[in-house]
């Protein structure tokens, strides 16, 4: 089988979606029968299970028939081994194009570098990546949810958020604080309702967060396919918030509430109405929980899995031949 390496030169204390993401396609690809390795010299992440077939190196060596796969984060260091004439197939995984949009790379420039395929996480990213760089090859690997690790359990009154996309800048408060002071100050009786932020914590820790919490406010911006709400669907938390734009491929009147970052005042009524509905056992908040959870079922484990085999077999091909 074809050897396989995941460039992820990131600190073992990262935390990120995207870091999740490259891990599991590294792991269905070893026990695919591929030689795995993963490229991060710092050492393994802590905080998520690994599966024990992919291997981890400090170097990388490679030959014609190996497979190189980059971020998209092609600044410094991993501009210089974007350039560098290494043996190999070079293959983009762009799980953020607006990381990638920042670093003023055309199209071009990195077709010239010699990637010959992109895979993306969801469908804006892939018509986005065509638009504004204008690239051929991009295959659609969808991300997904483990049924197994987020699920609701006995629900508590309480708000979890993600708040490490929109930090205080520029004398603005961070805008989960900006809610949280704002929903008190209008609805004061609120104050005792727990804000729980997702931040620094292992990954079985934030399944079970989402799991007892009843709200879940999505603070995702600018990305590929934000995968936090879609744990939240999973959990049965009733949803609030922005989609990222990434998350324009699941993002539905019936699955959430979504509002533009403008919409502050309106976001804090919702969250307000939606503590009394869940408070009073409304209806309507159980109809769109439900659409919810069917919205994260169709991110299946097997989903993804089919998807890997279908792409990396198609990128691997000529490889084998």
């Amino acid at each position: 089988m074809s050897k396989i390496i995941f460039l992820n030169p990131f600190s073992p204390t990262a935390i990120s979606g995207g870091i999740k993401v490259t891990y599991q396609h590294a792991a269905i690809l070893a026990e695919l029968g591929h030689d795995v390795s993963i490229f991060q010299p710092a050492g393994k992440s802590e905080w998520l299970e690994i599966s024990d077939r992919i291997t981890f190196c400090s170097d990388i060596v490679s030959d014609e028939r190996t497979l190189l796969v980059y971020p998209e984060t092609l600044n410094g260091f991993m501009l210089d081994l974007a350039r560098a004439p290494l043996p190999g197939t070079k293959v983009m995984f762009c799980q953020n194009q607006f990381y990638l949009y920042s670093f003023r790379l055309p199209g071009e420039d990195l077709l010239g570098m010699g990637f010959k395929h992109f895979i993306v996480p969801g469908h804006e990213t892939a018509r986005s990546l065509a638009s504004v760089l204008r690239l051929p090859n991009i295959h659609v690997i969808p991300n997904s949810i483990d049924p197994e690790l987020f699920y609701p359990r006995p629900k508590q009154l309480c708000i979890a958020t993600n708040p490490s996309k929109w930090p205080a800048q520029k004398g603005n408060s961070a805008i989960a604080e900006l809610l949280g002071s704002m929903l008190h100050l209008k609805y004061p009786h609120t104050k005792d309702i727990p804000w729980i932020p997702l931040e620094n914590l292992a990954q079985h820790d934030v399944a079970q967060i989402m799991g007892v919490a009843s709200i879940f406010l999505a603070l995702s911006r600018q990305e590929a396919a934000p995968l936090t709400p879609l744990e939240a669907m999973a959990s049965r938390c009733a949803l609030v918030g922005f989609h990222g734009t990434g998350g324009i491929d699941y993002a539905t009147p019936y699955n959430g509430h979504w509002f533009s970052p403008e919409q502050c005042e309106e976001i804090v009524d919702c969250i307000a109405s939606l503590i009394f509905e869940i408070s009073h056992g409304a209806p309507r908040v159980d109809r769109m929980l439900d659409e919810a959870e069917k919205t994260a079922r169709k991110y299946s484990v097997s989903a993804t899995y089919q998807a890997i085999v279908q792409v990396y077999g198609e990128i691997l091909a000529p490889l084998a031949a």
